[in-house]
């Protein structure tokens, strides 16, 4: 089976919630399943050694309105692959990969985040001390017509227009990735959206719950159809 795209976006609501995630992928935050011997690796915003919520702030301070009460004021985007890219050999040894595959997937999802967002995208972080190498990416979704920070704008909508955004935003990452025989996922599924955290616990469990967990979700139509 050819390994799979994995993106999921998060709404990140409040300085409180952009702050707690900052404090967890940056380790500040004790994190079990974390290998304390190795380094991850900061892929944008790298000069940058701030605090993730007061960058967010920063930027939102360039627009001519304040947020609304109940603004997104940051998405986190997460990026990855089926272990099956990263670990053709045996997908279910847990903590290890090919660094070659490894790097060439954190290049091309890295340059498309760039491409895409420019410097809304103010920090990329990669991990490398989980059971499966992992992005966490973090954009302002400022709305330079509007004046506004609008996450409907870039990634949700009425009227179906949020699935049909999240649906091209799929078909755009396949593609950057698919040069590296990464595919996305059928379209056209009904599955519930996996949140962020759920994508999260299954790539740090253990190799036996991992297996388990993505071939739920592949038996679910949940991790091979991506909206």
């Amino acid at each position: 089976m050819s390994p799979l795209t994995i993106l999921r976006i998060e709404k990140l609501k409040t300085f409180g919630n952009v702050a707690g995630s900052d404090d967890h992928v940056t380790r500040n935050r004790e994190t079990p399943n974390a290998d304390p011997t190795r380094e991850n690796v900061r892929l944008i915003g790298g000069e940058d050694s701030r605090a993730l919520e007061e960058i967010v702030k920063e930027k939102i301070a360039t627009l001519k309105h304040r947020p609304r009460k109940d603004a997104v004021l940051c998405t986190e985007m997460f990026l990855s692959a089926s272990p099956e890219y990263f670990r053709p050999v045996d997908p279910s040894q847990s903590g290890q990969w090919s660094d070659s595959l490894m790097q060439q997937w954190a290049i091309a999802s890295r340059d498309w985040l760039a491409q895409n967002y420019g410097s809304k995208c103010v920090r990329a972080e990669l991990h490398l001390d989980e059971s499966t190498p992992h992005i966490h990416a973090y954009i302002v979704p400022l709305n330079e017509k509007t004046g506004r920070v609008s996450h409907d704008a870039m990634f949700g909508g009425r009227g179906g227009q949020g699935r049909i955004k999240l649906s091209k935003l799929q078909d755009s990452y396949a593609a950057a990735l698919a040069p590296l025989g990464i595919e996305r996922g059928v379209k056209g599924s009904k599955a519930t959206h996996t949140k962020v955290k759920e994508y999260y616990q299954a790539v740090n469990s253990e190799p036996r719950e991992q297996c388990d967990f993505v071939r739920r979700l592949k038996k679910s139509a949940i991790a091979k159809n991506y909206i």
